[in-house]
């Protein structure tokens, strides 16, 4: 599949929606041509990866090549991460644990062994809502069209293999003590990704611009001389109809929602954001929307705060500087104070 790549340098009279395909955000872009010049050109390039759609996006100042080649610096950059964290190919890192999990430790890239130290930290924060070896379970879990819930018997068989306090780590060498264990980066990697992506971008001499990962964002400086504008969705209504709308020209802003990847069955709503303390999809949220500074704290804390619920996620963002809107089962709404003070309602 071919990249897409635009460059934008006519006026824009409408509303242009990116909207991600896990973690859902609308991104907005309002933009008046009024004395816009070639050098203000915004080069975005998409591209499929880690299971879903990435924008890049970049405001070249007259460096419309130099902008094309960071763009391609921050996608090689993502392959990199994928090759090394993903739990899918065989001949990553990751699937080397994974392969010999009860088995023998592997000895990994320190930059794996990292994001595994820091996953685990969050693991002990939440309790073990949020846990990296849920991926244990996730021959019960697949919303494919050939859904059908497992039973009881089935998750408490499945959650034996789940428990992030197993993970032996000595120096960069990776153990999973028990057999059948398994880890899955995708609570984490992505966010992570989206930060080194920026990095990239950053280090080639861009200021203005807005990596994409599939609704995991992260935006820096300025969209034609106006911040990078985030719709938020409503989670109980069509793709595109928002809650608010809420500005931002530095960090990272992400969304976990129920909405995306469920499905319905005898009127009960199953969902990929599974509480690996019972091994089921959590239940006290529908959305949450996080705005940090960096991609991959957000997409964690996203997580973690859809499992435990409206008041606790309130205390972990206070804990943890971030902002929030969660919305949860019932349809309430639980923010912060900095989340409440930037979202304009739609």
């Amino acid at each position: 599949m071919r990249a897409t790549e635009s460059v934008v340098k006519t006026p824009w009279r409408t509303t242009v929606f990116m909207v991600g395909f896990v973690a859902t955000l609308v991104c907005l872009r309002f933009v008046s041509g009024a004395g816009r010049s070639p050098d203000s050109a915004t080069i975005r390039i998409q591209r499929p990866m880690m299971g879903t759609t990435w924008s890049i996006e970049v405001a070249s100042h007259g460096r419309v090549e130099a902008a094309r080649g960071a763009i391609d610096q921050a996608y090689a950059e993502l392959a990199r991460i994928d090759a090394l964290m993903s739990e899918w190919k065989p001949e990553s890192p990751l699937s080397q644990i994974n392969a010999a999990a009860g088995k023998h430790p592997v000895e990994v890239p320190a930059e794996l062994r990292a994001i595994i130290e820091r996953a685990n930290r969050y693991s002990t924060m939440s309790d073990g809502a949020f846990d990296i070896t849920w991926h244990g379970m996730a021959n019960i879990w697949h919303f494919d069209d050939q859904f059908v819930p497992p039973t009881q018997k089935m998750v408490d068989e499945a959650r034996k293999r789940v428990d992030f306090r197993k993970i032996r780590i000595d120096g960069n060498r990776v153990f999973l003590s028990e057999a059948g264990m398994s880890i899955g980066l995708g609570g984490i990697a992505k966010g992570y990704a989206v930060d080194r992506a920026s990095e990239v971008l950053a280090r080639a001499g861009f200021s203005d611009f807005l990596v994409d990962g599939g609704g995991d964002i992260r935006v820096s400086g300025m969209r034609n001389g106006s911040p990078w504008q985030m719709g938020v969705q409503d989670p109980r209504q069509e793709r595109g109809t928002l809650l608010g709308r809420v500005q931002l020209s530095s960090g990272a802003i992400v969304t976990s929602g129920d909405y995306e990847r469920f499905r319905i069955v005898n009127g009960v709503r199953y969902h990929h954001i599974i509480d690996a303390r019972n091994g089921w999809p959590a239940t006290a949220a529908c959305s949450v929307t996080v705005i940090s500074p960096t991609a991959e704290q957000g997409v964690v804390l996203a997580k973690i705060m859809f499992i435990l619920g409206g008041d606790p996620a309130l205390e972990i963002a206070s804990r943890e500087g971030v902002e929030m809107l969660l919305i949860d089962s019932a349809g309430k709404r639980f923010a912060s104070p900095g989340f409440t003070s930037r979202f304009e309602l739609r």
